[in-house]
């Protein structure tokens, strides 16, 4: 292929410029490349069909073959990269229309540039089409981001004749100020860091390669088909692609104490798209009841994501999506028992022709249904969203929005967005979806803009982001009204059901100790403020990979004393774990070590029995069901020791369990109670050191 250099000129876009007009610097660049390549291929869609497919495909290539076609960097490909082969990525559609339009820039009459000059050859081109997914033209920018900057083109398209058409072009965008830099000077001028590789038309001027044979020889260096029969569509290939880079590429780190967890799609390029494709395109994705025209299917190399392998935290954003407008699957994962689903229109007054300007359908999810526990032990929902984990005993809620194109704009746990709705215990997510009702318009006479158009001219060029902006002297801030209307329903739905629980749960523990008096004068650490009241059924301890829960349903009263049923599980596999008693305060629950060492008291609760039931998985899965008593303190298995644990003045105050191998397990430990004093309160907590 011979090269043709972009020369400097006036109000000329540089190759270090270029790299940076995406404006993000924060998302995940294989996060940029899923959201811009897809919205580039549901843009291009066709009238015929019913979907739109993308395949993101990955391999290796020959760099000798490939650097060959170069002209003008071949020496300087070879010099840089000594290996013989090297990784790329590669983004396949079809059912779309390809890289339609002219050749040259010296065809184009009336501005009538098409997909394939915008694409390759131009910046600040975007879509013009109602409903299409760019209003900027920047973000094919991306492209040059993932690998060297090096990206090949291939379409077949239906031209202006009728006729099937193979179209083949490369372009190189690079840091004209870089010691590597690989584009030649030309001519002695200044460099641009900007080249494209076709057929030479003339000096320094080159056009994509038509000869299909010539296109079919360049995609064999990459094992890519080519298309055939009466498909269309376009092909991005992006050639010495570092997969560490990618997969490490502004990630936030997530911690549990000391240990980083890192997410399984950060192990290889092929299950991060997957994910990443879940991500933002959950609501179009395999989606028959998608509104606004063609549902989105994809491919990982070869292998579809379907609805039935999609993870349950992108099958939930689908299922809002779907409510928000009206649409629902006969049975879906939002039917589960337990899960209600709230839907609400959001109306504004004198802003708009019709005053929907959109809906909100929200849940309140268990843990359970998002497979986040045992034995599925999935991330956290934080984790596939790509947000921090913020709080380590309560959920904050997200919220995620989307207009017409069906790509969601954010995922909002901090900010404008949620700011106000109180968190969820520890084992419920607070999730909620807007849906912008696009074909509305907005009431000014003198302003003819439809919603649609007003949201999206309020993105910047990465999609990240909503906004309110002026046009002329009028401000309809119907962004930040939304957000207002939406923040006011959410909480008002769960603010009331948090209320009643508190109220039941302090009425179930103040029915069986009365008033919650302090340990004696001068005891504990520093005096507090008021006690915070809880907004939790459950309380929970947490402790590396173990979480400890109990709550008043668990609850059964005795003449001397409780029993009460505590759930204790695993994340991943551990060694060994336990609980123990405690008592609680305002200052902090005292433990049985402080309290007889320090007070030089009785324990005010003593365990009488444990009943322990469950499952515990290391090889194969094995039952448990053992009763400790004060006379039968211990149980050795095959796979298990279990001990009562004793206090230095003999009170049972725990059970410690030492698993043989690393084990999983869910486990319900129903605890028999004798209390002393019923003006204290008994509280559990995982055991921090692991020992007796």
């Amino acid at each position: 292929m011979k090269i043709e250099i972009a020369e400097p000129g006036r109000m000329a876009q540089s190759g270090s410029s270029l790299l940076k007009l995406i404006q993000n610097n924060n998302m995940p660049v294989l996060d940029l490349l899923v959201r811009e390549s897809i919205q580039n291929s549901l843009d291009a869609k066709n009238d015929k069909d019913d979907y739109v497919s993308v395949d993101f495909l990955t391999g290796y290539f020959e760099k000798e073959r490939l650097n060959n076609e170069l002209e003008g960097i071949t020496d300087s490909l070879n010099n840089r990269y000594r290996d013989n082969r090297y990784r790329y990525i590669a983004i396949s559609d079809y059912h779309t229309v390809g890289l339609t339009g002219k050749l040259h820039e010296d065809e184009v009459l009336d501005n009538k540039y098409g997909n394939l000059l915008k694409l390759i050859y131009q910046i600040s081109k975007p879509q013009e089409a109602e409903g299409a997914g760019g209003s900027w033209g920047l973000g094919k920018t991306v492209y040059f981001r993932v690998g060297i900057g090096l990206v090949l083109y291939y379409s077949r398209i239906l031209n202006e004749d009728g006729n099937y058409e193979s179209r083949f072009v490369a372009s190189l965008v690079e840091d004209e100020m870089s010691k590597d830099a690989l584009i030649p000077v030309l001519n002695g001028k200044s460099k641009r860091g900007i080249a494209w590789w076709g057929k030479e038309i003339g000096q320094n001027k080159t056009q994509p390669i038509t000869d299909e044979m010539e296109a079919n020889r360049l995609l064999s260096i990459f094992g890519i088909e080519p298309y055939s029969g009466d498909k269309t569509g376009t092909v991005i290939i992006i050639p010495y692609v570092d997969e560490y880079n990618l997969l490490n590429n502004n990630q936030i780190e997530y911690k549990d104490g000391e240990n980083t967890i890192q997410p399984y799609w950060r192990s290889n390029v092929e299950e991060y798209l997957k994910v990443a494709v879940q991500r933002w395109y959950a609501p179009r994705l395999n989606n028959i009841n998608y509104q606004y025209g063609k549902y989105l299917r994809v491919k990982i190399n070869n292998e579809g994501i379907g609805l039935d392998n999609m993870e349950p935290t992108f099958q939930i954003v689908q299922a809002l999506y779907n409510r928000a407008l009206g649409n629902k699957y006969p049975k879906d994962i939002l039917d589960n028992d337990g899960v209600e689903t709230k839907v609400e229109d959001i109306n504004l007054r004198n802003v708009l022709v019709s005053q929907k300007a959109g809906a909100i359908a929200f849940t309140k999810v268990p843990r359970k249904v998002l497979k986040a526990c045992y034995p599925d032990n999935k991330p956290e929902p934080y984790m596939y969203f790509n947000c921090e984990i913020r709080e380590k005993e309560t959920n904050k809620p997200v919220v995620f929005f989307t207009r017409k194109p069906g790509m969601i704009v954010s995922y909002e746990d901090v900010g404008t967005w949620v700011d106000g709705i109180s968190s969820s215990n520890k084992d419920e997510f607070i999730m909620a979806m807007f849906v912008l009702n696009s074909d509305n318009n907005l009431y000014d006479e003198k302003v003819n803009y439809k919603l649609e158009e007003y949201v999206r001219k309020s993105e910047m060029a990465d999609h990240t982001s909503w906004g309110d902006f002026s046009i002329g002297n009028f401000n309809p801030r119907i962004v930040s009204k939304v957000q207002k209307q939406i923040k006011s329903k959410i909480s008002k739905e769960f603010m009331d059901e948090e209320e009643e629980n508190s109220s039941r749960l302090n009425s179930g523990f103040g029915k069986l100790f009365g008033d919650l008096l302090l340990p004696p004068e001068n005891f504990g650490r520093k005096p507090s403020a008021s006690p915070k009241k809880t907004k939790k059924d459950d309380v929970i301890s947490k402790h590396k990979n173990v979480v400890l829960k109990y709550g008043e349903k668990g609850i059964e009263y005795c003449p001397d004393g409780i029993i009460i049923t505590l759930n204790l599980e695993s994340r991943s596999k551990v060694n060994s774990t336990g609980f123990e008693l405690a008592i609680e305060s305002e200052s902090g629950a005292i433990s049985y070590t402080e309290w007889e060492n320090k007070m030089n008291l009785l324990m005010p609760f003593d365990v009488v029995d444990t009943d322990i039931t469950g499952t515990v998985r290391n090889d194969s899965q094995l039952k448990i069901n053992t009763i400790l008593t004060e006379s039968n303190d211990n149980e050795t298995t095959d796979f298990v020791d279990v001990k009562l644990k004793k206090t230095e003045k003999g009170s049972i105050v725990g059970v410690h369990f030492d698993f043989k191998k690393e084990s999983n397990f869910d486990l319900q430990v129903k605890v028999k109670l004798k209390l002393s004093r019923k003006d204290l309160k008994p509280v559990f907590k995982l055991e921090k050191d692991g020992e007796l």
